[in-house]
């Protein structure tokens, strides 16, 4: 009795073992979480920026692979020459951005009104979505500001050259890990960075999670199948509807994982589409023995 139990207690070690293990092999893969606030310095050839500049703050609020979209907010705090109020502009602003939802890529700010924009959506370019949960998309977000001649104003020359920027970057998307990267573009006049996310660790842990489930159920169905096939015996009719609950649940459990695609992803072939086959043939296997050795009883 006693060997029995050492030998159980085995079993368990080396089961949870194996599982810290692979745990550990999946967090040392995956442990690069994005850091949403990297550094930025204006460039120290700027002359203008000690007499003004405009601090563009942009948070990021939504990613959306299956539209290609990257969603974002702007917030902007004005300083020195061109500051009226916090937000207001002491002369009219022009805005460059390569927003997919603003027309002809410009927004106006008008002298003494606030700075407000409506949430800016910009085009993920690089990226494919079937590469779930092991993803990475890219969107290049460029900004910059002009000043623009008030009727009846005249102004210094400096006040005509484009603003000064000073640039701040936020993200906290639930299922992403969020970085941005400053281009050779970038420089204290001209915001021009490369927007990456990937999918969060939670994310990819919990797809894999799923992954060994199915794998795990679906052996375990075609182990059952075999032992009734070789056993000769009448298979119990439970035996049937779980593996056939089970072949219409994996759908669901698939659909579970958190921001999945339509099927055809990498998750998919890694388990969903093999141990859907491995199921049915388990189903077929458990069913054709039931129908062979079943005998109604004679009356």
């Amino acid at each position: 009795m006693q060997i029995i139990n050492i030998f159980n207690f085995k079993k368990i070690f080396i089961l949870i073992g194996t599982f810290l293990a692979i745990f550990a092999i999946i967090l040392s893969i995956y442990s690069h979480n994005a850091n949403a606030q990297e550094p930025y310095n204006l460039s120290p050839e700027s002359t203008v920026a000690s007499k003004g500049l405009v601090e563009v703050k942009m948070t990021l609020i939504a990613v959306d692979p299956i539209k290609n979209e990257l969603e974002a907010r702007l917030q902007f705090e004005l300083k020195g020459i061109y500051k009226k109020g916090p937000t207001y502009p002491a002369q009219d602003l022009l805005m460059t951005v390569n927003g997919a939802n603003v027309p002809d890529s410009e927004i106006t700010f008008k002298e003494g009104k606030p700075m407000i924009v409506p949430a800016l959506k910009f085009n993920l370019v690089k990226g494919k979505i079937n590469n779930y949960p092991f993803d990475r998309h890219i969107a290049k977000v460029a900004i910059s500001i002009d000043p623009l001649p008030s009727i009846g104003k005249k102004f210094a020359p400096f006040e005509l050259n484009p603003v000064p920027l000073e640039f701040k970057f936020n993200a906290d998307v639930p299922g992403f890990d969020i970085s941005y990267k400053p281009m050779e573009e970038n420089s204290s006049i001209f915001i021009y960075i490369d927007v990456s996310a990937t999918r969060s660790l939670p994310v990819k842990f919990f797809a894999l999670v799923i992954i060994v489930i199915m794998w795990v159920l679906s052996i375990m169905a075609l182990l059952l199948a075999l032992k009734v096939m070789k056993s000769g015996k009448l298979p119990e009719v439970g035996m049937l509807s779980w593996t056939a609950v089970m072949l219409f649940a994996f759908p669901a459990i698939r659909n579970a994982q958190p921001g999945v695609p339509p099927v055809g992803t990498a998750s998919d072939f890694l388990s969903f589409f093999w141990t859907e086959i491995i199921v049915v043939v388990a189903l077929v296997i458990i069913g054709s023995c039931w129908l062979k050795r079943y005998h109604p009883p004679i009356e």
